[in-house]
């Protein structure tokens, strides 16, 4: 499968903010990431690196 997790960094830290990611839409400054059963998640943000080998999307907050 080739889904990924992503992940916002914050203030220093990491926290996960969705699993399974299978879709990631981006609308100016906002990202809409989508797992594979349709759920999504709206932030402002960033994307700041795509592991694609770790399955692993790291976004940030301007």
């Amino acid at each position: 499968m080739c889904e990924a997790t992503a992940y916002l960094t914050s203030s220093g830290k990491e926290k996960e903010i969705m699993r399974d990611v299978a879709l990631i839409e981006v609308d100016g400054k906002h990202l809409t990431f989508i797992d594979i059963l349709g759920n999504e998640k709206k932030l402002q943000a960033r994307i700041k690196k795509i592991d694609l080998i770790q399955h692993r999307v790291a976004v940030e907050q301007p």
